[in-house]
């Protein structure tokens, strides 16, 4: 008789724990057997560039001009438009034949020649957005110094004068991507910069460039 109660409590004890592993079973299909990660939104980024210019500038100066520059690149994925800044250095020189009088004897005036160059230093901020296709506008503005060398090499006059000058330029142009890591640019800028020495400076000057 008690061999029976066992038997039949067994069964039972066994049937149920059957019928937990099953139900167990059927809620962890349920969820679909792995948890689901959701990834993290993208976020916006800083890159790194560098390039450079070759231009022009009209006016008194009337000479070429070359800049190099290194900075970065502010943008957030899904936007159309990013940030720059960067730091830039340019250089231009201008030749021209002034007159000096001489103060020897003879009192006839001498003509010597007379270079000016100028090296501009400045800090700048680019807004750049997408025009159409790989085509982008921009525009901005920088400020800084310029180092102006001044020299006058002649048969009686001879001087060498060096000074630094407030700098400032606004610009803008177009760009075009060529591919993700390569673009070209075409703009113009008008600048601003403090007379040296009393000679031609690029001040109130537009520089072209490419």
């Amino acid at each position: 008789m008690i061999h029976s109660v066992m038997k039949t409590t067994l069964a039972l004890l066994t049937s149920l724990a059957f019928a937990t592993t099953a139900q167990a079973g059927e809620d962890y299909s349920a969820k679909g057997g792995k948890e689901v990660i959701i990834p993290p939104a993208p976020t916006c980024l800083w890159s790194w560039f560098a390039g450079g210019s070759v231009g022009e500038v009209t006016g008194d100066w009337d000479a070429e001009i070359y800049t190099l520059h290194v900075g970065a690149e502010y943008k957030c994925p899904g936007s159309n438009c990013s940030q720059s800044i960067y730091l830039e250095v340019g250089f231009t020189e201008d030749d021209e034949t002034i007159d000096r009088q001489n103060s020897g004897t003879i009192s006839d005036n001498v003509f010597a020649p007379h270079k000016v160059e100028i090296i501009p230093i400045t800090l700048n901020y680019k807004y750049e957005c997408a025009l159409t296709g790989s085509l982008n506008w921009y525009a901005g503005a920088g400020a800084g110094i310029a180092l102006v060398d001044a020299s006058t090499k002649g048969p009686v006059v001879n001087t060498s004068d060096d000074d630094t000058a407030f700098y400032a330029h606004i610009f803008a142009g177009l760009v075009y991507n060529i591919s993700e890591s390569f673009e070209v640019f075409g703009g113009a800028r008008f600048v601003f910069m403090d007379d040296v020495f009393g000679v031609d400076s690029l001040d109130e000057e537009v520089h072209y460039e490419i």
